[in-house]
């Protein structure tokens, strides 16, 4: 029975150990928190004006015309922070391999009054 008591205790100090390792933060500070300066340096972007909204479906064409984009709201690894509408000029951050699946975030553009 001592051994039992002696083997749980033991296990449980590693198990203790393990998880404080892993859960703790590093003293470090290092933050996974992305910054839009952040993303300007890791992605391509493209500005688009949105033409037709659906639900949460946009798509849009580029400013120069030669090439358009759909997307989902949803499928956004970063959410949209304002509902878009028709004539919204968006720029568009992508991840520079995947062009297609790789819509990190989407930003409205202020129009100049």
């Amino acid at each position: 029975m001592k051994i039992k008591l002696i083997l749980l205790l033991v296990l449980t100090g590693v198990l203790l150990g393990i998880c404080i390792v892993f859960i703790k933060p590093d003293a470090g500070g290092t933050s996974k928190e992305v910054t839009t300066s952040e993303i300007k340096e890791d992605y391509k972007t493209f500005t688009y004006v949105i033409t037709k909204v659906d639900g949460n479906e946009y798509h849009g064409k580029s400013t120069d015309g030669k090439t358009k984009i759909q997307f989902n709201s949803e499928n956004i690894k970063h959410p949209l922070t304002e509902k878009l509408e028709v004539k919204d000029k968006i720029v568009a951050y992508v991840e520079s391999e995947n062009h297609i699946n790789g819509i990190v975030k989407i930003e409205k553009i202020e129009n100049e009054k």
